[in-house]
């Protein structure tokens, strides 16, 4: 199931912004608590050079990254992980 978190929509053209400015062309990113997945996507795909490894403690949270995944370069968005960061 593919959520959908109205906030994602709202900032991530202001945080692809200061990512753009900040990252290597080249980072391996490793995001906590990515939640639906809707960030991962966007970032994946313009940051072209970056690889976005999504995670989240949640397992209805991974299906859902799972499911944006496959409207996305897999080399870029990878599988995401199952990991509780607390």
């Amino acid at each position: 199931m593919r959520y959908h978190a109205p906030a994602a929509d709202r900032n991530k053209g202001p945080i692809l912004e200061v990512l753009e400015r900040t990252l290597p062309a080249d980072a391996y990113v490793l995001e906590l608590a990515s939640g639906s997945g809707q960030h991962a996507l966007h970032f994946s795909r313009h940051l072209p050079g970056v690889r976005w490894q999504p995670s989240d403690s949640s397992p209805e949270a991974i299906a859902s990254i799972a499911d944006y995944r496959r409207d996305a370069d897999p080399q870029r968005f990878l599988e995401p992980i199952l990991l509780d960061a607390s």
